[in-house]
């Protein structure tokens, strides 16, 4: 293994979480404009490039374990590439190797951002559907439970439909 390839692997890596930062900042705009087809292409967009990064995550770990063998290392599944470069002694190297996972992590944390936004707006949507929904329908469960007839209004009609035609 040479660390041109794990680095070659971490751009690919930061290549597609900037196209899932581009889907989020899309699914944003659809959330927003109610456009419920453009959300599901959107999500099965990101579900093909959730997979890449599955493929590609796994490509690092094999490059990874390939690097430790040849350094006489025990190879661990859960090396992390600033723990791999500690045993790098090529300066050129340790700096491409270390610039390439801050670009990742960079582009990682702004995916991140997006989709915390994205579920603040789709929580915000549901809460509005369900106080439409309460507005327009009137009363839920209390109007089904046993009150004392001396303690209920007569006729207490509270809700947009008569229910008793």
């Amino acid at each position: 293994m040479s660390i041109p390839q794990l680095i070659n692997i971490l751009d690919q890596l930061t290549e597609v979480h900037h196209q899932l930062l581009e889907s989020g900042e899309q699914k944003k705009q659809a959330i927003i404009d109610n456009d419920v087809k453009q959300i599901n292409q959107l999500v099965t967009a990101e579900g093909k490039r959730i997979k890449q990064v599955a493929d590609l995550e796994q490509e690092r770990i094999e490059l990874c374990k390939q690097f430790l063998i040849a350094k006489g290392y025990r190879p661990s599944l859960r090396i992390t590439v600033a723990e791999l470069s500690k045993l790098i002694f090529n300066a050129d190297e340790k700096k491409a190797l270390l610039d390439a996972q801050h670009r990742l992590v960079d582009v990682m944390q702004q995916v991140k951002l997006v989709n915390e936004s994205n579920q603040q707006l789709i929580k915000q949507a549901l809460q509005f559907i369900e106080f439409s929904i309460d507005v327009m329908a009137g009363p839920g469960q209390d109007e089904w439970m046993y009150k004392h007839p001396g303690h209920a209004p007569a006729s207490a009609r509270t809700g947009m439909f008569d229910t008793r035609a």
